[in-house]
């Protein structure tokens, strides 16, 4: 699998794509328990009582998946303000935001927020949703795949809908059985480029198209 692919999740003879990734210049479970931190954070608790002694109780701590089980805690992302506005700098952040929503996706199984940023044409948008939808299916879980995108440029705002020039870098993935093993081979991590489509409606933005950068 090279670079200018998608990941491609093999399930039997077939292959399918699951998972954008992308490059500019020459160039992811279950429901989180506290989507606020990935990092500890210690509360202290004291009783009334002059003679009890104040205890600490760390917050749900981010485990990523691996062989014992599905991702633990995944920190939900969070819609940035800008990304609520009709500008360029609006359609980078809610392109960047719509990512890190993929990305939580594949780390739990959750595609509803996903399916909901997604516009009702966009075939590649679904096509993820159900793919997900399908590795996480019977018991199975996805390890790996959690992405990141360090470049993110739109084109000048002149209209609707706007192109959006992305690099989606994505980590190896594997999508394993109930008992914790492969149910087959572990898809290569990724780094190409791609182009998203965003269109701004009465309540926010929607990717309307996702195409790679071939």
């Amino acid at each position: 699998m090279t670079s200018q692919n998608l990941f491609a999740v093999r399930f039997g003879a077939g292959a399918f794509l699951v998972a954008a990734a992308l490059a500019l210049a020459g160039c992811a479970g279950g429901a989180p328990a506290d989507p606020g931190s990935s990092s500890p954070a210690a509360t202290e608790a004291a009783t009334p009582s002059a003679s009890a002694t104040p205890t600490s109780t760390p917050s749900a701590v981010y485990k990523p998946a691996d062989a014992s089980g599905p991702a633990r805690n995944v920190p939900v992302p969070v819609l940035p303000e800008v990304a609520k506005t009709e500008t360029k700098e609006g359609a980078e952040a809610f392109t960047k935001y719509w990512f890190s929503v993929l990305s939580y996706a594949y780390e739990t199984g959750d595609t509803e927020r996903l399916s909901a940023l997604s516009g009702p044409d966009c075939v590649f948008c679904r096509g993820l949703v159900d793919n997900i939808e399908t590795a996480w299916s019977d018991g199975k879980w996805i390890s790996g795949g959690r992405i990141e995108t360090p470049a993110v440029t739109a084109e000048e705002l002149a209209g609707q809908p706007v192109r959006v020039t992305l690099q989606v870098i994505q980590k190896e993935l594997v999508i394993r059985n109930p008992d914790g093993s492969p149910y087959q081979d572990a898809t290569a991590a990724t780094n190409a480029g791609s182009q998203a489509t965003a269109a701004f409606a009465g309540e926010g933005w929607v990717i309307t198209k996702l195409s790679l950068i071939r």
